[in-house]
C-alpha cells in the first residue's frame, strides 16, 4: 500500500496497560499521528495479541508508552513523554518576575516590570 507522495503507510497497533490505559492511549495515538501511522488496533493488556499482529505482518510497529512495558526488540517503539520545554520556560519567567531587583524606588514601577 502507498499514501500520499508513494510513501509507504505504516500500520500500527497501539499496547497499553488497562492501569494506565487514558494516558497511554492518548500519548500513543499523538505519536502515531505525528508519524502518520495508520493505526490498526488498540490492544489493553495482551502483549501476546499485540506481537502476534507484528509477526502476522498486520502491523509494522507496535507502539508502547514507556520503556518499562516491554523490552526493547525490533518493530516495537516507544512514544516518548511530552515534552516538558514547555513548563520549564514557565517556570523560568515565573522566576524572572518573581524576582525583586534592586532598584531605587525613584524608577516607575512600570519600567521594573520590563526588566529581563
Amino acid at each position: 500500500m502507498t499514501g500520499e507522495g508513494d510513501s509507504p503507510v505504516i500500520n500500527a497497533v497501539i499496547y497499553v496497560r488497562p492501569e494506565n490505559y487514558s494516558a497511554s492511549a492518548a500519548r500513543c495515538l499523538d505519536y502515531c499521528a505525528a508519524r502518520q501511522y495508520e493505526v490498526v488496533g488498540l490492544i489493553p493488556g495482551d502483549w501476546e495479541a499485540a506481537m502476534r499482529l507484528l509477526g502476522e505482518g498486520v502491523a509494522q510497529v507496535v507502539v508502547v508508552s514507556s520503556a518499562e512495558q516491554v523490552e526493547p526488540q525490533p518493530g516495537v517503539e516507544i512514544a516518548p513523554k511530552p515534552s516538558s520545554r514547555r513548563r520549564a520556560g514557565a517556570n523560568a519567567a515565573r522566576n524572572r518576575w518573581q524576582s525583586k531587583p534592586s532598584t531605587p524606588s525613584s524608577e516607575p514601577a512600570a519600567a521594573r516590570h520590563y526588566r529581563y
